[in-house]
C-alpha cells in the first residue's frame, strides 16, 4: 500500500476535532461520575501506552481499550513503514480476519476514502459487498500535526452500539494518544541507535588522527561522524592553526 498514493495534502490532527465537538457529546451521557470514570480511564490509556517499548506492545493495549467501545467486531492497525514510503498491516484481531481486512483496506484505497480519512483524522464511514451481505466499517487516520503515523480500520458490529457518537469521539482520542506513542517510541529508537552508533571505544590514530571504521579501514574523523551520526561537520581554522599558518607567511 504506496503512502504517496494513499495519501494527500496536508493532515490535521485528531485533538482539534475531539476538543471542539467530542467534549460536547461526551456531555450526552449526563452524568458527572460516568464522566469522571471516562477520563480516569484515558489517563491509565495514556500510562499504559507509555509503558510499552515496542510498538506490538503499544497497538495491543490500544486495542484493549479500544475494545471496551464495543463498536468493532476486528480492528486492524496500519504502520507507516518510512524506509518504504507505504502502510504495514502490522496488527489485526482476530488474526482470522487479516484477509478480509487487507482486501477491504485495498478497496478502500482505490475508493479514495484511505486518503480522506487520513486528511480529515476523524471516522470515515464505509460499506461494501461482501458475498451476500454488506460489510460495514470505519476508517479512521493515525495523525499528528502534518505526520502520518497509520490507519485504524474497523469491522462494525451488526448491532448498532449505543451512545454512538461518544463512543467515536473517545475512539479518536485513543488512536490519537496512540499515534503520539507510536511517534515517540520512533524517534526514541532513532536517537538511541545514534548515541549507541559512537559510544565505546573509537580506535584513533596518535599520529594522523584517523578513525578505524567496522571494515577496519582508516578514514578521516570528518568523514567517520558525517557518516555514523546526525552531526554535519563544517571546517574552520583554530586560533592556533592560523596563528601558526600567518607567521609562515610572513616569513616568506
Amino acid at each position: 500500500m504506496n503512502l504517496q498514493s494513499a495519501q494527500s495534502g496536508q493532515f490535521d490532527s485528531v485533538y482539534p476535532d475531539f476538543l471542539r465537538t467530542g467534549l460536547g457529546k461526551l456531555g450526552e451521557l449526563d452524568s458527572r461520575r460516568e464522566l469522571v470514570s471516562l477520563f480516569s480511564a484515558l489517563e491509565h490509556f495514556r500510562h499504559d501506552l507509555h509503558q510499552e517499548n515496542d510498538s506490538k506492545g503499544i497497538l495491543s493495549v490500544t486495542h484493549y481499550y479500544v475494545a471496551g467501545l464495543n463498536l468493532f467486531r476486528a480492528v486492524g492497525f496500519l504502520l507507516v513503514n518510512p524506509q518504504e514510503m507505504d502502510f504495514q498491516l502490522s496488527f489485526v484481531a482476530p488474526e482470522v480476519e487479516s484477509a478480509l481486512l487487507e482486501r477491504i483496506i485495498n478497496e478502500q484505497i482505490k475508493s479514495g476514502r484511505f486518503a480522506l480519512a487520513l486528511r480529515r483524522g476523524a471516522p470515515v464511514l464505509f460499506e461494501m459487498p461482501d458475498g451476500p451481505s454488506t460489510v460495514r466499517g470505519m476508517l479512521h487516520g493515525m495523525t499528528l500535526s502534518s505526520q502520518a503515523v497509520g490507519m485504524f480500520c474497523g469491522l462494525l458490529q451488526k448491532e448498532p452500539t449505543p451512545a454512538t457518537d461518544v463512543a467515536h469521539s473517545l475512539l479518536s482520542l485513543l488512536l490519537g494518544e496512540c499515534a503520539d506513542a507510536l511517534a515517540t517510541l520512533r524517534k526514541t529508537k532513532q536517537l538511541t541507535t545514534e548515541v549507541e552508533t559512537l559510544s565505546g571505544l573509537l580506535p584513533l590514530c596518535a599520529w594522523c588522527k584517523k578513525v578505524r571504521n567496522d571494515s577496519g579501514y582508516w578514514e578521516q574523523i570528518d568523514h567517520y561522524l558525517d557518516a555514523h551520526s546526525a552531526a554535519h561537520l563544517t571546517h574552520g581554522v583554530c586560533p592556533d592553526c592560523k596563528k601558526s599558518f600567518l607567521s609562515g607567511v610572513g616569513k616568506k
